[in-house]
């Protein structure tokens, strides 16, 4: 297939997207209540796209839900054959799905050496898109290709169709669709024009018919009933049972399973500030986010003896009161109340407690502190600190959350009722760490500093660790499993120590066992492959740096350095990432290999529909040229990608890629307290890609593991600092 055309494919339903997003709030809705206002499900068919058995509508898999889809029979050269063909589907935008897809023969066969193989394994892309301009009252209409990125296998296809919906009040819901297609196989399947009869005369039941352009297909689809699944899950399984075209079909019936489930939320993420304001309502009707209406009260500085009070109001405290507290006019907030506070605050798990005075704003309150225990979301800990201030405080306050003692957000809480504040004789709490203070230009009074200090405390992140090919010669789905164990300690503000191990193999299919070529090649070698020591800095005007020095890939060492702007409204980034590593070669003749990458990138959000852009260009890790297009999609905690590269050695061909994957956190909405001096957690972030080259048809399509690699750290500054590129 023509490169460019795909280009132009990928670009113009990037852009096409954009252009409906004016409406994303609309949109969002109309997806998200698709189902209520439509009778007719929609379901995978059994290709690589939402419609009947053969055929698309012009319906797509809604906004935010992920849909995986199983059936017994793939589209080879010559006709329908028994084969393993899953598809897993995202509505990554509104109107807009994306489905990879893996066909294959047999399972496991190594196609170089075993008979058996089948003829085929394919691994491929598709997407449609629905033209949102039109009133839903007419009819939907909808473009898609099929098999995006395949070399061996001719299912490729590129439609438009459209379908209109009928209602038949108690008789159920009627939808017909019409299209036209152009493909290249040896009997005209979906070449030409093509239609569809959907009937959905009750709820868990649909009986269709269709022409895909070469035969009638009919048959039924079964959907299991609502209130017997989670909220927006949906279950369904189609029957193929009659074709007439019997000469290209090996078997009279074909099967086929479906799930779909939503992803998260995909409203417009709310901003920490928003989320904090609403997470101390929560307990207390009466806080607002206006300007405080209390008269600013400085601190008094008479001498004043509190020790005992101290003591007295910390054996006090309680754990969270989750009812709504009186808070009297004339009550004031005492040193023994905040130093209370601030053990509380240790005690519940959060770490490098400060409270003191800003220098500059009188009667303002400024509470630091660092979050090891809320690791999906760092907002749902900015919530939860919003509560605790409002209960326990109540008093106008900024919230500044360290990570690895740096500064990353900052959000003021100001109430209509703020308690006024009477500290007398206290004394300000000099940090006697010298690096500290270098590195941290305080403009705070501190009353209480660095309770439960986060550094130095060992943290241990667990984490499954996995290698996979998909859709290979040497098998559908080859694998490793190992664990990855990694510790890191905090040592001063942005120094961190950094190892991770990886454990022997605990699962894996035969070709990644040892001494295997695939294992050799793209396997997971047991032992240390990262160690390193890390250095970040938080410069002005919006600049993070971080210089990372030692070995990682098991055998490479050298420095690397990542370094990021951000602008105030966080829509816009932009990244260098430069390293010097050798990489050290054993065997019989031990060499050395040196890497010198360097890579720009530039993020853009479009934060209605929680979308991320990012272009990197430059030089790859193992001295390939070109650049990486990404399209992030997030839905609450999870994140979908989709990834179109163009790399070039010096010594070969340009290749193209595309990917799709997914990163989500493996880790519990609360993890281990650190107070006991350590800690064990998840991981923030685990990520897993299937990609595939776009190869001209009949032009071999090889295994390709070291183009357009990033030195990627898992402690990098959007992971480690700015949650996980949400800050």
């Amino acid at each position: 297939m023509n490169l460019n055309k795909i280009t132009i494919i990928i670009l113009a339903s990037i852009s096409s997207s954009f252009v409906c997003a004016s409406q994303a709030e609309d949109n969002s809705a109309a997806a998200s209540s698709e189902s209520d206002s439509s009778r007719l499900h929609n379901s995978y068919s059994m290709q690589a796209y939402t419609g009947v058995f053969n055929t698309p509508n012009a319906a797509v898999v809604d906004y935010g839900d992920f849909a995986f889809s199983y059936s017994d029979n793939y589209f080879d050269r010559d006709g329908f054959v028994e084969a393993t063909d899953l598809k897993f589907g995202v509505g990554v935008l509104p109107n807009l799905e994306v489905v990879g897809r893996l066909g294959t023969k047999e399972w496991s066969s190594n196609c170089y050496s075993e008979s058996g193989c089948g003829g085929f394994r394919d691994l491929s892309g598709s997407f449609k898109y629905k033209i949102p301009f039109i009133p839903e009252n007419w009819f939907e209409l909808a473009v898609g290709g099929q098999d995006i990125g395949g070399s061996a296998v001719y299912s490729e296809a590129y439609y438009i169709s459209a379908s209109k919906e009928l209602d038949l009040s108690q008789f159920g819901s009627v939808r017909s669709s019409v299209g036209y297609a152009k493909s290249d196989n040896a009997f005209d399947y979906m070449n030409g024009v093509f239609g569809s009869v959907e009937y959905q005369p009750v709820d868990f039941l649909q009986v269709a018919a269709e022409y895909d352009a070469n035969a009638v297909n009919a048959g039924l689809k079964l959907f299991m009933p609502q209130e017997w699944l989670p909220q927006g899950w949906q279950v369904s399984a189609a029957a193929q049972l009659y074709s007439s075209d019997k000469e290209h079909n090996v078997e009279d019936e074909w099967f086929s399973f479906n799930l779909t489930i939503p992803m998260g939320s995909t409203p417009p993420r709310k901003s920490t500030k928003v989320l904090m304001q609403q997470a101390s309502q929560s307990t207390l009707a009466t806080v607002t986010p206006k300007a405080s209406s209390a008269t600013p009260i400085k601190p008094s500085i008479e001498a004043k003896d509190d020790e005992a009070q101290v003591a007295a109001t910390a054996q006090s405290y309680q754990p969270i009161v989750r009812e709504p507290l009186q808070h009297k006019a004339d009550s004031v907030i005492t040193k023994a109340d905040l130093n209370a506070f601030a053990n509380f605050l240790a005690d519940y798990g959060f770490e490098s407690v400060s409270i003191g005075f800003d220098d500059f704003i009188a009667n303002r309150l400024v509470i630091e502190f660092e979050n090891n225990l809320y690791n999906r979301n760092e907002d749902d800990a900015m919530q939860v600190m919003a509560q605790l201030v409002s209960e326990h405080l109540h008093t106008k306050a900024s919230i500044n959350m360290t990570n690895f003692g740096l500064v990353v957000k900052t959000v003021t809480l100001d109430f209509s009722d703020n308690k006024e504040i009477d500290i007398s004789g206290y004394k300000r709490a000099k940090d006697s760490n010298l690096v500290s203070n270098w590195f941290v230009n305080d403009n705070v009074d501190w009353l209480v500093k660095n309770e439960s200090s986060s550094h130095f405390v060992p943290r241990l992140i667990v984490a499954p660790a996995l290698a996979s090919l998909v859709g290979t010669e040497y098998g559908a789905f080859d694998y490793q499993l190992v664990m990855s164990l990694n510790a890191q300690m905090s040592l001063w503000p942005g120094a961190l120590v950094d190892f991770r191990y990886m454990s022997d193999t605990i699962a894996s299919s035969d070709d990644f066992e040892d001494g295997k070529y695939i294992r050799n090649s793209f396997g997971i070698n047991e032992g240390i492959d990262r160690r390193l020591f890390h250095q970040a800095f938080s410069l002005p005007l919006n600049v993070f740096t971080q210089f990372s020095y030692g070995r990682i890939y098991g055998n490479s060492d050298g420095l690397l350095n990542e370094t990021r702007w951000q602008s105030d409204n966080a829509l816009h980034r932009v990244t260098l990432l430069a390293g010097d590593f050798d990489e050290k070669v054993s065997g019989s003749q031990p060499y050395t290999i040196n890497h010198q990458p360097i890579l720009m990138k530039y993020r853009y959000r479009y934060s209605p529909l929680n979308w991320d852009v990012e272009l990197t260009a430059g030089q790859y890790w193992a001295g390939d040229k070109g650049f990486t297009l990404r399209s992030l999609h997030w839905f609450d905690n999870v994140q979908v990608g989709l990834k179109y590269r163009r790399t070039k050695f010096d010594d070969r061909e340009e290749e193209d890629f595309i990917a799709i994957g997914f990163s989500v956190p493996l880790n519990f909405k609360k993890s281990m307290n650190p107070k006991y001096g350590f800690q064990v957690k998840g991981i923030e972030q685990w990520s897993y890609y299937v990609e595939t080259l776009i190869a001209e048809k009949g032009k071999p399509n090889y295994i390709s593991g070291n183009s357009g690699q990033e030195p990627s750290l898992y402690h990098n500054l959007d992971q480690a600092y700015f949650n996980r590129d949400r800050y």
